[in-house]
């Protein structure tokens, strides 16, 4: 691709920011609205095939619901001249390799703490993202400080379209250097592990000026070599460093325990790696450990004669709401269907939140996070429900009938006219009505002081305020 010229009949190329092993970045500005934004242009030199073109294009739908703010999502994409490309935010301040081997401490121990936040988010999605290809290039700096994760969404089935249409010039192998050991075995797939390997690796680097092992990778430690010393730096981020970066995937953290153990380095208290155990500040001498143990025992005799004569047992769901109730019958196998049953008659009866929590079940995306935990995977597995994401959306209209203030739900028609028929099925894209959704929602988590809907909210606002303005929608 050559700058100073217009791509898509839209953008103008101004510079390149940097390329990749199947794409460019560059730097654009939007001929209509004149907002300077990133374009990422794959397959730049030669483009794609149809089949190319429809992988990617069900690759890249799945993207639209990734929504954390430690992740820069695209704000839209599309296809021209045969060349798929993203629209993205762009990042002023760039990626953090003009901070290799300068970055501070603190700096280093935030950069784990909100990669590894937005990995758990990808690891987490369904189907589960792998982003397999960490490294300083894909951390920016995002404008209000935090570090953000971009391409990601891209999978082992569309890397293998896309290098089958790349010249071999344009190719580069250059990030084994930030590729477990794992990635150079027979199986050679991806796991989340890996994401956390290559963390580790561009961790490295940033304190260190260089990675562990070179341009070789996870491939040299494979052969036995050990992880260098990493000097100048406190022996708790050298040792959670180290964790990331161990041989065997199974002894590496996960992003959510490396999220933890980034925070406890931030604010400057001990870090304890998976598996350590963390001291008892309540420990007892033994002599009041053995008159605590007396009083329990006086206690347990006293509560076995009340058992004996105590009444039925009482509800074990006495002071939970009914979808709370649902949620718990439904984490076991053996009692899912009557959970399932349950949650169906509650709708039913008008109940917003347990209609809400149904039109999650037939979604494909499993959200909020905050109603939904990564249990549901296991969830869905026991009920064997399939995705019916138009069955969801007319439950999510349903819900707001049931109660006009429900702003989770508001907040999830918002995302459904955002995505339109990628996401829903069932919906084309409208982004007035989007944005109408997404300002009611505001007010009322605004007005019920919940400050997760208000983050929530407020991300997928500014995601796509731009391509608001610019369509002049």
């Amino acid at each position: 691709m050559k700058g100073n010229k217009l791509f898509g009949e839209r953008y103008f190329l101004e510079r390149l920011l940097g390329r990749g092993n199947f794409s460019e970045v560059w730097l654009a500005k939007d001929s209509r609205t004149d907002i300077e934004v990133a374009l990422k242009i794959y397959a730049p030199a030669t483009g794609l095939d149809d089949h190319g073109l429809d992988v990617l294009s069900r690759e890249f739908s799945i993207v639209v619901n990734a929504n954390h703010k430690n992740l820069l999502k695209p704000l839209y994409y599309e296809v021209y001249e045969r060349k798929p490309y993203l629209v993205l935010p762009f990042c002023e301040k760039g990626s953090i390799q003009s901070e290799i081997g300068k970055m501070s401490e603190k700096d280093c121990w935030r950069m784990l703490r909100d990669v590894a936040a937005g990995l758990h988010h990808l690891h987490h999605m369904t189907p589960t993202i792998i982003h397999q290809d960490i490294k300083p290039d894909n951390i920016m700096n995002g404008p209000t400080g935090d570090f953000m994760i971009t391409d990601f969404g891209v999978s082992t089935h569309a890397r293998s379209t896309l290098r089958k249409s790349m010249s071999e010039a344009f190719q580069s192998a250059g990030t084994w250097a930030y590729m477990g050991p794992e990635r150079f075995s027979r199986e050679n797939m991806p796991i989340m592990a890996s994401d956390i390997w290559s963390l580790g690796a561009t961790a490295y680097e940033m304190m260190a000026g260089d990675v562990p092992f070179g341009n070789e990778g996870g491939m040299l430690q494979k052969s036995g070599a050990e992880i260098p010393v990493l000097h100048g730096v406190s022996a708790d981020l050298s040792r959670v460093i180290e964790a990331c970066l161990a041989k065997d995937s199974w002894d590496r953290p996960t992003a959510e325990q490396l999220v933890e153990m980034a925070e406890d380095g931030l604010n400057g208290n001990k870090v304890y790696l998976p598996g350590e155990s963390r001291p008892n500040p309540n420990k007892k001498r033994n002599i009041v450990i053995a008159s605590v143990v007396s009083v329990l025992l006086i206690v347990a005799i006293v509560a076995t004669i009340l058992y004996l004569n105590a009444p039925e047992p009482v509800d074990p769901f006495a002071g939970m709401t009914p979808v709370e109730q649902c949620v718990a019958l439904m984490k076991d196998p053996q009692t899912a269907k009557d959970g399932f049953k349950r949650l169906n008659e509650e709708s039913q009866k008008g109940n917003s939140e347990c209609t809400l929590l149904l039109s999650r079940i037939y979604f494909k995306s499993l959200s909020p996070r905050d109603l939904i935990s990564a249990e549901m995977g296991e969830i869905k597995t026991h009920l064997n429900i399939k995705n019916d994401n138009k069955k969801a959306h007319n439950l999510l209209l349903k819900a707001v009938k049931q109660d006009k203030n429900n702003y989770k739900a508001l907040y999830e028609l918002g995302c459904d006219y955002l995505g339109g028929d990628s996401r829903t099925e069932a919906v084309e894209r409208d982004i007035k009505t989007a944005d109408d959704y997404f300002q009611n929602a505001m007010k009322l988590a605004k007005k019920a002081k919940d400050q997760f809907y208000i983050d929530k909210i407020q991300n997928e606002i500014d995601i796509y305020k731009d391509y608001l303005e610019a369509t002049d929608e």
